[in-house]
């Protein structure tokens, strides 16, 4: 049993003093990440058949053997809906929903545009989508279907045209068919029975047997986000991702019982999950509390050890927090400076709230907005900045499967116009070719 405790600061010195970003990848873990990355980028496919023997059980004798089979693709999305037809329900209903978000995002996101700032001027700008994208999935020991929607919709979405996507196998040298069903039906044929920091490198540099993409996503462990680390700048990278996160904005008419499912839902993820409530109320705090402990022991009646009670108490051990502070708008101060990565306002007027918040990746609005909502259907996406980067970053959407171009086309008259300017600032930077690259073009001002 745990012992949580409710916290009443009265100003945000004291919210800062515990709200660090101290969450950093350990030294050892970097080390061994950048040998692997190294060596693959050095040996490619040799390497790939070391260390998916050393990590992954997969003995084999050429590196192509690692693929998945067309033939494994096709039986799959064959079988599957016959053995699970709940599952596969349940797949292609979020499935639908990530298509309908990701699409109104495509509509909205900035497209081609042009202007004409003074006769002569014509500046602009194109946006294309990345050409080869590479998908990292978790799996072995847990399944994660939905991350492969949550990765593979807003590229497919975006007009990603090649798409390379590895993930561990099972012990039995296998991708699950719960995985192989979903690649097939989203046309992902290029497909890698490989895990770790070895498939980043892979991805990153390319080897004999795989394709170099110019952008890695999705989730993965700690030596998944060390090698993402490393090959960034080789590779574009979605995000480093960290433990998971949950801030709870709540009033006096929120639901403890609400409240506290919702924490145990994030402290299950990992240790280091961190859980929040930000509660205006002390009695809503304290009940939180009670209903923390009683559903913890609800759970393990009815899963047993399927649910994982021990990890769920370190957890909330060693990053739950629970403050009290009768000021609301105190409260939404301490939520930006948190910038978690999912954000549940239970208050009264959500819109009202909402419109002071500035740092979250995902919110989610009223009792009856779990975060689970956002991991599994609803049609957000659940690959989100953590680790306070909400900051500064979004989640996942189609905007990270396209770059943009910018465009200039200066006339004759515009340059000379102009041309002053730029001969006196490369002058003084002393970049005597940039100036040469204007005098060149007026030598005998003749119009070309």
């Amino acid at each position: 049993m745990i012992s949580l405790k409710i916290e009443c600061p009265q100003n945000i010195k004291e919210i800062q003093s515990w709200v660090k970003r101290d969450w950093e990848i350990d030294f050892a873990v970097f080390k061994s990440a950048g040998e692997i990355v190294e060596n693959v980028k050095k040996n490619g496919d040799s390497a790939l058949i070391r260390y998916c023997k050393q990590f992954d059980g997969i003995e084999v004798s050429d590196a192509r053997e690692l693929a998945v089979s067309t033939a494994e693709l096709s039986e799959a999305f064959k079988n599957v809906p016959v053995e699970f037809p709940e599952l596969v329900e349940a797949l292609n209903a979020s499935h639908a929903n990530l298509l309908k978000y990701h699409k109104s995002q495509l509509e909205k996101e900035s497209s081609q545009w042009f202007i004409n700032p003074q006769e002569g001027a014509r500046l602009g700008q194109i946006i294309t989508p990345i050409e080869r994208v590479g998908l990292y999935i978790p799996g072995g020991r847990r399944l994660y279907p939905s991350s492969v929607l949550m990765s593979a919709v807003p590229a497919i979405l975006a007009g990603v045209k090649k798409i390379i996507a590895c993930t561990p196998p099972q012990k039995n040298g296998k991708i699950n068919d719960i995985l192989l069903y979903l690649f097939a039906k989203l046309g992902i044929n290029k497909v890698y029975r490989i895990g770790g920091a070895q498939a980043v490198a892979a991805l990153a540099y390319g080897t004999e047997s795989i394709e170099k993409v110019d952008k890695i996503v999705g989730p993965g462990n700690i030596y998944v986000t060390a090698a993402k680390k490393i090959v960034f700048g080789a590779v574009g990278i979605d995000s480093l991702a960290g433990p998971s996160e949950i801030t709870i904005i709540a009033d006096g008419q929120a639901n403890p019982s609400f409240i506290a499912a919702d924490l145990l839902s994030q402290s299950e993820h990992d240790f280091d999950a961190k859980s929040i409530l930000l509660a205006t109320n002390k009695k809503i705090a304290e009940n939180t509390i009670t209903e923390i402990y009683k559903q913890t022991g609800e759970l393990r009646r009815l899963y047993g050890n399927r649910f994982n009670r021990d990890l769920i108490y370190e957890s909330l051990k060693k990053n739950c927090r629970i403050i009290v502070n009768k000021d609301l708008n105190f409260l939404i101060e301490v939520c930006n400076i948190i910038a978690p990565e999912h954000l549940e306002l239970m208050v009264s007027d959500c819109d009202t709230v909402l419109k002071s918040i500035r740092n979250a990746g995902a919110i989610f609005l009223g009792s009856y907005t779990p975060v689970a909502v956002g991991d599994y259907i609803c049609g957000t996406n659940h690959v989100i900045p953590t680790g306070g980067n909400a900051r500064f970053s979004s989640p996942l959407g189609v905007y990270d499967f396209y770059k943009r171009s910018s465009i200039a086309c200066y006339s004759y008259d515009m340059l000379k116009r102009e041309r002053k300017h730029v001969e006196t600032l490369s002058d003084f930077e002393n970049l005597l070719a940039h100036n040469n690259s204007i005098k060149v073009r007026f030598k005998n001002d003749t119009k070309i």
